[in-house]
């Protein structure tokens, strides 16, 4: 039966066929969609809850949630720059800053992890001057005067690991 014009049921089929699969495509995308959005609000609500914990910190653990929080707020400005979310991630950039010298501050008066938050830091002001070079020009001097402040923390925080 090879000439024979197909039957009304094999068109049905097929119809369905060519109807479902759009709308699984369509399915699929909104789902990669959403998973999208997904790591951003993961990365927001742990820059909170970090921001939380250093406020409420004992001195023993503000060192290190500081430079965990450096960290996270490192990425945060590297996925705002690349959105051209310019006042989020000057605002990022001010809080690194700000965070960092909480992180030094907080070294001196405990010995609580403090290799770990001097890795911490080191690995943030690389990251942040590997931001700044792919960065527009204008741009480089304010992110490189942020990556100074974190290496003087992390310089500080490495003469108290040797001091103890």
């Amino acid at each position: 039966m090879e000439g024979a014009a197909p039957t009304n049921r094999d068109r049905k089929a097929e119809v369905k066929r060519l109807f479902l699969i759009p709308l699984l495509c369509s399915v699929s995308f909104g789902f990669a969609a959403d998973k999208k959005d997904i790591p951003e609000q993961q990365a927001s609500a742990r820059i909170e809850e970090l921001k939380q914990r250093v406020a409420r910190d004992s001195e023993r653990d503000l060192c290190i949630d500081a430079a965990e929080l450096v960290r996270e707020l490192v990425e945060q400005f590297d996925t705002q720059m690349n959105a051209s979310k310019l006042e989020p991630a000057q605002q990022a950039l001010t809080d690194i800053g700000t965070y960092a010298d909480k992180a030094r501050d907080g070294s001196k008066n405990t010995k609580h992890k403090l290799k770990q938050a001097e890795l911490t830091l080191h690995k943030a002001s690389r990251r942040l001057a590997d931001i700044a070079q792919s960065t527009a020009v204008e741009n480089r001097a304010a992110i490189m005067e942020i990556v100074k402040r974190i290496e003087a923390a992390d310089d500080e925080i490495l003469n108290q690991l040797f001091k103890h």
